[in-house]
């Protein structure tokens, strides 16, 4: 439990350096995962089975996957969120220039009558 409680503070240190830097370092967080995993792959025993080798080190660099995955959550939730406030955006747009050319059009029509 000793380790966990040590690793607890770097898994939220990590998330949130993930979340503030989602989509300026998501291959950043890729490569060190990736970095991670080789390593602690090459450094297993050469008589392990190969899938126990994978396991052990894919649970070596656990934080580092942890992090990589919360970046990538992060930036997809900043893109969905982007758009969505583009969304709204361009419907406010819209309303925009449709109540010009609906004002434009009854200016147009009162016009027209005055010049009768």
């Amino acid at each position: 439990m000793g380790r966990a409680a040590g690793i607890a503070p770097l898994l939220l240190a990590l998330a949130g350096a993930a979340a503030g830097a989602a989509g300026a370092d998501l291959g950043g967080f890729e490569a060190r995962w990736h970095d991670c995993v080789r390593q602690a792959f090459s450094g297993q025993p050469l008589g392990m089975e190969r899938r126990a080798a994978q396991r052990a080190a894919l649970a070596a660099c656990k934080p580092q996957e942890d992090a990589y995955v919360h970046a990538m959550l992060a930036a997809q939730e900043a893109e969905a969120r982007a758009r969505a406030t583009r969304g709204v955006a361009a419907r406010a747009r819209d309303w925009a220039f449709a109540a010009a050319g609906s004002a434009r059009a009854t200016l147009g029509g009162v016009l027209d009558r005055l010049r009768w």
